[in-house]
C-alpha cells in the first residue's frame, strides 16, 4: 500500500518565527503558469509545495515534499505520479498536504527496469484538477559491487530531451582522462572504469547502456550529447539557530539557492550567518568510433528480487568532432533583501560561461531587489558549461532589538548545443536546463517560461 509521512517545521522553529519565514521560502520545483520577469522587493506567496529531495528508502523511490504553510492555499489533495523516460507514468499516490510540514511519500513499483524506460526521469506533483504543482526531474542510476551484482541508486537531475546522456561530473571527467589516454587505440571503456574507478563502474554501465540504442555497431565517428551538473551544496542544508527570542533560519541549496531569515526581539547574542552555493550546468559532444560490442550479463536487485538483464559493453577507439558546435547559453540570477530595524541583508550573484568574466554581477543590500538575465555564445569541438554563484547573508547586532532581516534568491540556466558537420552522422541540436528558487510561486512560473522561451528560439 502507498505510504506517506509527515514532519512538521512546528517543532524546530518557534511561532512568531515561522510567520516570517516559512511563508518566505519555497525551495523549487517546477510550475506551468503565465510568464513575469520582474524584481520586486516585496515578499510573494511562497510555493504551494516544493520536492526538497529524492531518494531510496528500503529500495523505493522517496520524494520529501514541503508544504506551504498557508493553509489557504493547500488543495484538499494531490496525487504524486513518477514518470519513466518514456513519459509513461509507472506509479502514483495521493498524498495530503499539511500546512508547513514535510512529507516522506514512497511510490512503490516506480522504478520498473530504467533500462528499458529510460534512465532520466520525472516526479510531477498534480492537484485535484490534475494540474502540477511541482515536476522534479531526477536521474536513475547503477551501483555495482561487482561486475555482476548491482543495486539501483537515484539523484536529482535536469531538464533536457530524451537521447541526452545524464553523466556525473566525476564520470565524465574520468572519461575525458581515458580518451586523452589511448588517443588513437581502443579500449573497452567499462572494463577500465571498473579498474581504475570501481565506484563508478555502475554509472559507466549505464552509461554505455544508453549509447547502444542509436549508436551503429561499428563504423565512422559518431558523436552525441551528453550533460552534467554540478551543485555546491548537493543537498539542502536546514539552518536553525535560536535562543531567548532571537532566530535565525533558513536554508541553502542544493546549489545555488538559498534563503535565510534572522528576527530579534529582545537585545541579545549577535545574530550572523552567511551562505554560499553554485549551480554549474554542461553539454558536451561524446564521440567515438565503434569496434565492436559484447554482451555482458548480470542482475540487479529490486524490491522483490534480483533481475537478471543484459547489456551491451562496447570496445571503441575515441575521437572528436571534426567541426565545432555552437553553444547558444542563458543565465538569469534573481535576489531579493529585506531588513526591518537595525539589521542588514545581503544578497550577490554572478553568471559565467566557461569560467569567464561575468555576464551577470549583482549585489544588493537593505531593501533591495534585482533581477537580472544575460545570453552568450560559445564554439567548441567538445563541450561548453556555464555557472550561477550566489551568496547570501543576514546580520542583527546584539544591541537590537525588533529586528528583522530576510534574504532569498533564484537562478536559471539553460545551454543549446548544434553541430552541423558533413563528415560524420547527422546530430540534432539538443537543450539542457536548470533553476531553482525560495522567492515563491510567481517567481518559480517566471523562471519556468523564461527557460521555455530560451528552447523555442532553437
Amino acid at each position: 500500500m502507498p505510504q506517506h509521512s509527515s514532519r512538521g517545521l512546528s517543532g524546530l522553529v518557534p511561532s512568531w518565527l515561522r510567520s516570517l519565514t516559512v511563508s518566505s521560502f519555497a525551495l523549487g520545483g517546477l510550475l506551468v503558469g503565465a510568464p513575469a520577469h520582474a524584481a520586486d522587493p516585496q515578499e510573494v506567496r511562497p510555493n504551494i509545495a516544493t520536492v526538497l529531495d529524492v531518494a531510496l528508502v528500503d529500495g523505493e523511490l522517496t520524494a520529501s515534499i514541503l508544504w506551504t504553510d498557508r493553509q489557504d492555499d493547500l488543495p484538499q489533495f494531490s496525487k504524486l505520479v513518477s514518470y519513466d523516460g518514456k513519459d509513461s507514468a509507472n506509479a502514483g499516490v495521493n498524498v495530503t498536504p499539511k500546512a508547513g510540514e514535510i512529507s516522506q511519500v514512497k511510490l512503490f513499483g516506480a522504478l520498473d527496469k530504467p533500462w528499458e524506460t529510460g534512465w532520466a526521469q520525472k516526479l510531477v506533483l498534480e492537484d485535484p484538477q490534475g494540474q502540477p504543482l511541482a515536476i522534479q526531474p531526477y536521474d536513475v542510476n547503477l551501483d555495482c559491487a561487482t561486475d555482476k551484482e548491482c543495486s539501483l541508486t537515484v539523484s536529482k537531475g535536469v531538464t533536457s530531451e530524451k537521447d541526452v546522456v545524464h553523466v556525473s561530473s566525476e564520470l565524465d571527467a574520468v572519461l575525458t582522462q581515458l580518451d586523452a589516454k589511448y588517443g588513437q587505440g581502443e579500449y573497452d571503456l567499462v572494463k577500465e572504469v571498473s579498474k581504475n574507478f570501481p565506484h563508478l563502474r555502475g554509472e559507466a554501465m549505464v552509461y554505455v547502456q544508453q549509447w547502444y540504442w542509436w549508436y551503429p555497431i561499428s563504423g565512422p565517428c559518431t558523436c552525441g550529447w551528453t550533460t552534467t551538473t554540478t551543485r555546491t551544496p548537493t543537498t539542502t542544508q536546514s539552518i536553525l539557530v535560536s535562543a531567548s527570542g532571537r532566530s535565525l533560519y533558513g536554508w541553502n541549496g542544493p546549489g545555488a539557492k538559498h534563503t535565510l531569515s534572522a528576527n530579534a526581539i529582545p537585545t541579545g547574542p549577535l545574530l550572523n550567518r552567511t551562505v554560499t552555493g553554485s549551480s554549474q550546468l554542461s553539454l558536451g559532444l561524446r564521440c567515438s568510433r565503434r569496434i565492436y560490442f559484447y554482451w555482458w550479463d548480470f542482475v540487479i536487485y529490486r524490491p522483490g528480487g534480483w533481475f537478471p538483464v543484459r547489456f551491451p559493453f562496447p570496445v571503441s577507439i575515441p575521437c572528436t568532432s571534426p567541426c565545432q558546435a555552437r553553444f547558444d547559453h542563458t543565465g538569469r540570477v534573481t535576489g531579493r533583501t529585506t531588513i526591518s530595524g537595525v539589521a542588514t541583508a545581503r544578497e550577490a550573484g554572478t553568471w559565467r560561461v566557461n569560467g569567464g568574466t561575468p555576464y551577470i554581477n549583482q549585489l544588493i543590500t537593505g531593501n533591495n531587489a534585482f533581477d537580472a538575465d544575460a545570453i552568450a555564445v560559445s564554439f567548441s569541438n567538445t563541450s561548453a558549461y556555464n555557472t550561477v554563484s550566489t551568496t547570501g547573508q543576514v546580520t542583527i547586532p546584539s544591541t537590537s532589538s525588533f529586528a528583522s532581516a530576510i534574504t532569498t534568491n533564484g537562478y536559471a540556466q539553460a545551454i543549446h548545443g548544434q553541430l552541423t558537420c558533413p563528415q560524420i552522422p547527422a546530430l540534432a541540436g539538443r537543450t539542457v536546463s536548470d533553476y531553482g528558487t525560495t522567492q515563491g510561486t510567481s517567481h518559480q512560473l517566471s523562471l519556468y517560461w523564461f527557460l521555455q522561451d530560451f528552447a523555442a528560439g532553437f
